[in-house]
């Protein structure tokens, strides 16, 4: 059962992945990859209110979800695409927004997770 569950918690996870990315396309001439800051600030804030919840769920959900909704190698290959292309300002804003972004996003998920499941 346990593995059915971590399955469908991934499958949502990659559909909610593929859906942000196809609707939110980078935009602008320096082709800002927003939809993957936003699935990574997301998966940050739902990985600190699922690590809230007792260590099966975590798996399931911390793993399957936010797994498979989250992208360090989208992120990479971005960065190495800017830096590539001399966007050396538009990389560091992007960096620094999802480092920032992505702690305080899982810190308020932690918070909001232990109030609500504590």
């Amino acid at each position: 059962m346990n593995l059915v569950l971590f399955i469908l918690a991934a499958a949502i996870g990659g559909f909610l992945r593929f859906t942000l990315e196809y609707y939110l396309p980078p935009v602008g001439a320096s082709a800002f990859p927003r939809a993957t800051l936003i699935v990574n600030i997301l998966g940050a804030f739902l990985l600190g209110v699922v690590l809230a919840l007792p260590g099966e769920w975590q798996i399931i959900l911390g793993v399957g979800l936010c797994g498979a909704l989250t992208t360090f190698s989208g992120v990479s290959l971005q960065l190495h695409r800017r830096l590539k292309s001399s966007a050396f300002g538009s990389s560091l804003t992007y960096s620094v927004t999802l480092i920032a972004g992505g702690v305080i996003a899982a810190g308020v998920g932690l918070t909001i997770g232990r109030l609500v499941f504590s």
